[in-house]
């Protein structure tokens, strides 16, 4: 009787506060898998503020079906508007009760995000006493359980902050981003890990042996060049083998000890064989520890692998991966392919891979509006051959080669306001050549040179810096005194309009192509984004369908100055898609 009084006051009031109890707590973040999560015991519905309604699902005296029963047609009807604290994960919990949630609103995680991309945790508790003054309880009463309690206390809090969030988005002119990005992409998430991705273990198996035999050999050959046995793996060691050969470029960590950084180590490898060795050894052990060893620990009992898709985890409005982080996987490197090959469709399907093409470079010529690199795009030319022409004088076939991949780098480098030093590392050049070399390219890309100065300008000005959507980052450093600090501010500010531009494209082409596929109704799910890829596995029967709609959708996902274009590839396996 009281559920039936509480569902019918659901259709009276305007909103309601929605909290679900689940094997992660609420505000969890990193930690939440859609996949891994059990059907809930709890939950709790708040229809104002201090009004929040616990429904014990566990111990409904008429069984969890007849609670659900009436709750399940207010929940998936869009009509009810609902307040919640991590869509995605409200979402994923439901549908362990084949509810779909509709009618959300206000998800007061996202909405804090947007504000302030920078906060490293979005607290729910937290956040309702900074922005209300709700004070999260310390004791609980006698027939409740902290559990239960907090539940209820959440579904309150949302209620309470959102109408508060909401007003800070439209003060801020976030408003426009949260509905029609953010909002609508939590749910494709939740499906996006509860999908997983199907992994060929005797493909990992053969890579851990492949990879531990090289290990061996490297090991020996370091030994060797070394003239004695160290832990390879210690920073520490191998700053003072290399230190008693003579091999060093004196630079030190702030603790003291001799510096063996990546860079560092590239840089003496020009030079010398052993930290050439000892790069190759420390990646072939990270790919070895964090993919083929790690990998097929993590295979479910669908016999699919399911990370974490994390919606507010970067200051750019990147999504990043976790639990396994498959953005990680070098991309170009012939080893990490190999371990891309060991994702692959079911018996019966294909996987499809959708890139962007030189994403952030179009995004450089659309936010710069330098005439130059927008003429390149228009007309369908190489941007990296154009630059090694423009910039490094490529006159004929037998220059350009060289030329051209010193010009893909710097076209790179250039979107991430890069200084001499820092291009001088990545190009061999030395650091008086890299300063010409980005003059010259200041004098051709005339645009890119104004964009470059007047950001930082802009940052000063107003405090942040926005996406074309007007997805914001703060700079509260920019002004600082020292130098080293105020200049990796500039240099965040100037990549923020690209980075955080792509980012919104890729969300925006998700849920474009998320829709089309579904309005099609198609059996295609999409089962990982990684930078500016999609990755969807098709029936081998619709796989050339399914590309052609995917292609589709992410090109016009947004008009801009210039074409946005997209690779598709279909194959066996992650590595033969591309």
């Amino acid at each position: 009787a009281e559920l039936d009084s509480l569902v019918r006051k659901l259709w009276e009031v305007d909103f309601i506060g929605l909290s679900v109890e689940g094997e992660t707590p609420v505000g969890a973040g990193e930690q939440f898998n859609s996949f891994n999560e059990r059907a809930p015991k709890s939950l709790a519905i708040a229809t104002g503020a201090g009004n929040s309604i616990l429904i014990d699902l566990e111990n409904f005296e008429d069984g969890i079906e007849a609670a659900l029963s009436p709750l399940s047609d207010t929940l998936s009807n869009g009509f009810i508007q609902k307040f919640t604290h991590d869509l995605k994960r409200t979402t994923a919990i439901l549908k362990k009760y084949e509810i779909e949630l509709e009618g959300v609103t206000e998800d007061t995680l996202l909405a804090a995000y947007l504000l302030d991309a920078t906060r490293s945790k979005y607290e729910l508790d937290k956040l309702a006493f900074e922005i209300s003054g709700a004070e999260a309880a310390i004791e609980f009463p006698e027939n409740w359980d902290e559990t239960n309690w907090k539940i209820a206390e959440a579904a309150d809090f949302t209620v309470r902050i959102a109408p508060i969030l909401r007003k800070r988005l439209q003060e801020n002119e976030l408003e426009i981003i949260y509905e029609t990005m953010e909002l609508p992409l939590a749910p494709i998430l939740a499906e996006i890990e509860a999908n997983g991705l199907h992994v060929d273990v005797k493909v990992l198996n053969d890579l851990t042996a492949l990879f531990t035999i090289e290990l061996e050999k490297l090991t020996t050959q370091i030994y060797e060049l070394a003239g004695k046995e160290f832990k390879i793996s210690s920073p520490k060691q191998v700053g003072e083998v290399l230190e008693s050969l003579n091999i060093t470029t004196g630079k030190k960590t702030a603790s003291g000890q001799i510096s063996t950084s990546k860079d560092l180590l590239l840089e003496l490898a020009e030079t010398y064989e052993l930290p050439k060795r000892i790069v190759e050894f420390r990646e072939l052990e990270k790919l070895k520890a964090t993919y083929t060893d790690a990998l097929p620990k993590l295979i479910a009992s669908d016999n699919r692998i399911h990370g974490q898709l994390n919606q507010t985890s970067t200051a750019t409005g990147r999504l990043s991966s976790s639990n396994p982080n498959l953005q990680n996987i070098p991309i170009r490197s012939e080893l990490g392919q190999k371990i891309r090959a060991a994702f692959v469709p079911e018996t019966g399907n294909k996987l499809i891979s959708a890139d962007y093409s030189q994403l952030e470079l179009r995004l450089l010529a659309h936010v710069t509006k330098d005439e130059v690199m927008l003429e390149a795009f228009r007309d369908g030319d190489d941007i990296h051959t154009r630059t090694a022409e423009l910039v490094f004088g490529a006159r004929d076939k037998s220059d350009l080669r060289e030329k051209r991949r010193l010009a893909k780098i710097t076209n790179f480098a250039i979107a991430y306001a890069v200084e001499p030093y820092g291009l001088s590392q990545r190009t061999g050049l030395t650091v008086k050549e890299a300063k010409v070399v980005i003059q010259t390219y200041y004098d051709t890309y005339k645009g890119v040179r104004r964009f470059m100065d007047e950001t930082p300008e802009v940052a000063r000005e107003k405090g942040f810096v926005a996406s074309i959507f007007g997805r914001r980052r703060y700079f509260p450093s920019i002004n600082d005194r020292n130098h080293n600090i105020r200049t990796r501010a500039e240099r965040e500010a100037i990549n923020l309009p690209i980075q955080g531009t792509a980012s919104d494209i890729v969300k925006l082409a998700m849920i474009k192509v998320s829709d089309a596929l579904k309005r099609e109704n198609l059996s295609a799910r999409i089962l990982m984004q990684v930078h500016d890829e999609l990755l969807i596995e098709a029936s081998e029967a619709d796989a050339e369908k399914v590309a052609g709609i995917v292609k589709q959708a992410m090109e016009t996902a947004v008009t801009l100055d210039v074409p946005l274009i997209v690779e598709v590839g279909t194959g066996e396996n992650w590595m033969n898609a591309k």
